[in-house]
Order: C-alpha cells, then structure tokens, then sequence
C-alpha cells in the first residue's frame, strides 16, 4: 500500500466521521438554539454534504467527467454553505446569552475553527508547491542554455599556443 493511498483513506474516514458527527449533533440539538436555528441545520446540511461528495470518489473510474462536474458544484455549494454557516456560528457564539444549546455551539464553532484551520494549511501546501515548481522549471530552462553558452565560448575562444 503506497503512502498517499494511505493518507488519502485516513483523511477521508477522519472527515466522514467528523461528517457523521455533524450530523448526529445537528439531528439532536435541531429544536435546541432557539436565537438562531440554521447553526443545527447547517451541521445536518455540511456533513451530508461532505459524505455526498466521499461516496462519488469512487465513481471517478467509470464517468470520470461528469463527476468532476457534479463535484464541482458540490464543492461550489460547500464552499457558499461553509461560508453561511460561519456567520450563523460567530455571530451567535459571541452573543449567546443561553438560549442556545451550549454543546451545540461549541461543537459548531470549533468544527469551523478546524475547517479554517485545513483551508490554510491546504492553501499553504498547494503555494509551496506551486513556488517549488515554479523555481523548478527556472532553474531547468537556465541550464541548457547556460551549458550551451559555456560550450560557444569555448570553441570560439582563439588559441594562441
């Protein structure tokens, strides 16, 4: 089994529980926030969103096209979602006054947290990488030419011997 196999089947049953999670917490504490009642829906709504988008990996294999479409629009729709339930989240977790379920919110606010967390070290990731190949392909298209001026100077120059 090769390495990124195996980081691939961890991070994607690490989130499915963590979707699972969501959705167990969502479903329990539904009618539990009276201030603000989408924070249970948008757990419900992200970890169903979450396991949609592991369960069609597989279908890579045989439509490999219109599953980068339908991905395409889940992660769209994720990412609006996502964006949604921060300010349902913040806004209430810093005015809660107790009308909302305590262990709800927590749970809410640090999945965020974690997710805003992931955002960043994925995006600092893919910048390394990015600045890795960048200087990558610079430094091979420098030295073809480099050699190859080397050699013209070397041949040109006239010998005195």
């Amino acid at each position: 089994m090769s390495g990124s196999f195996s980081i691939s089947v961890l991070s994607v049953s690490f989130w499915s529980v963590l979707s699972i999670a969501m959705i167990i917490m969502g479903a329990l504490f539904l009618d539990n926030c009276k201030v603000e009642p989408k924070v249970a829906v948008y757990l419900i709504v992200s970890g169903a969103f979450n396991i949609l988008a592991f369960t069609i990996l597989p279908l890579k294999r045989f439509a490999e096209i219109p599953i980068y479409v339908i991905e395409g629009v889940i992660g769209f729709f994720q990412f609006c979602w996502f964006i949604a339930g921060s300010v349902w989240v913040f806004t209430t977790y810093r005015e809660n006054t107790g009308v909302c379920n305590d262990a709800l919110l927590k749970f809410a606010f640090w999945i965020l947290i974690f997710q805003y967390i992931a955002v960043v070290i994925v995006a600092v990731v893919c910048l390394c990488m990015c600045c890795c190949g960048c200087m990558a392909l610079c430094s091979f298209g420098d030295s073809p030419t480099t050699d190859q001026n080397t050699e013209e100077q070397v041949t040109s120059t006239p010998n005195t011997a």
